[in-house]
């Protein structure tokens, strides 16, 4: 039987002179594998490639037993007219091909309406996906919680790009169910056939609105509060929260599901317990 690939992200709190303890301690709590956002370090500054912070992360890299995927920069808006955001995309692949790195996460977000708009998505995301083909990097399209996740289902089928998939986020799948009325376990079952990457993590199932009235205000209140009144994406550990989450597991993996199951939760606030969340994840996945 094929061994389960199970992985973390790297804290938010990491950045270059930071980074080779972070993964270090990825690596003794267990995971095999872990998922670095590229706006944690220095690599892209207006959006052009630098090269000196390319190299001294390639090297801490190669120094600790772990292999990697990649998230890009949450401000990413691939529907904006500026040409800024599809460069952006275009040196995120090379930063992650430079690295080693063969699958790049980025958001879908919202889905506007605008046929333009959606047109623009697309055309940079296959031109993304044609650039990741030459390079060996894979683009993944995860759904956010202020959307109904079956537009991005819909986009990445629409696309039928043989370098696009999906990331499954169940966290974010769970608050925007709630939130947009439709079923959870139905949608992880449709999205499962385009799933390439899975994100791991727990909430309340309860959506802040504030998400998507005044985001900057969301932005302010403070991981504790949030955690305690259960206020929207909490990114909680695997089981600490409501959703679903063994039943969606059963379902990916009749489904055929194979590639990494990539717990995005602050980890860091749940040290020194992630060696024993890491083995109550496992568990789930190979009972599921």
């Amino acid at each position: 039987m094929k061994r389960v690939q199970i992985g973390v992200n790297v804290p938010s709190s990491a950045a270059m002179g930071n980074l080779k303890g972070e993964l270090e301690q990825i690596a003794a709590d267990g995971w095999q594998w872990a998922e670095l956002n590229l706006a944690a370090c220095p690599f892209l500054i207006g959006g052009r490639v630098q090269q000196p912070a390319v190299e001294y992360v390639k090297g801490v890299m190669e120094s600790v037993s772990l292999h990697c995927t990649a998230h890009a920069c949450y401000g990413l808006d691939l529907r904006s007219e500026d040409e800024l955001h599809r460069q952006v995309l275009l040196n995120s692949i090379r930063v992650c091909a430079a690295l080693g790195i063969d699958r790049l996460n980025i958001h879908f977000e919202e889905y506007s309406h605008d046929r333009r708009k959606e047109e623009r998505w697309a055309g940079r995301v296959r031109e993304g996906a044609d650039l990741g083909g030459e390079l060996g990097v894979a683009l993944n399209v995860e759904n956010v919680e202020v959307e109904d996740a079956r537009y991005a289902l819909d986009a990445v089928t629409a696309l039928s790009h043989p370098n696009v998939g999906m990331t499954l986020d169940l966290g974010h799948l769970w608050l925007s169910a709630n939130y947009f009325h439709y079923d959870y376990l139905e949608t992880v079952e449709a999205c499962a056939p385009q799933v390439r990457h899975v994100h791991v993590n727990d909430n309340g199932g309860v959506f802040e609105p504030m998400r998507l009235t005044d985001y900057h205000l969301y932005n302010t209140l403070g991981r504790g509060y949030r955690f305690t009144f259960d206020r929207g994406d909490i990114h909680a550990a695997p089981f600490w929260g409501a959703a679903p989450l063994a039943e969606a597991f059963h379902l990916l993996k009749r489904a055929g599901f194979s590639g990494v199951w990539l717990c995005e939760y602050y980890s860091k606030s749940f040290h020194p317990l992630n060696g024993d969340i890491r083995r109550r994840v496992l568990e789930e996945i190979e009972k599921a």
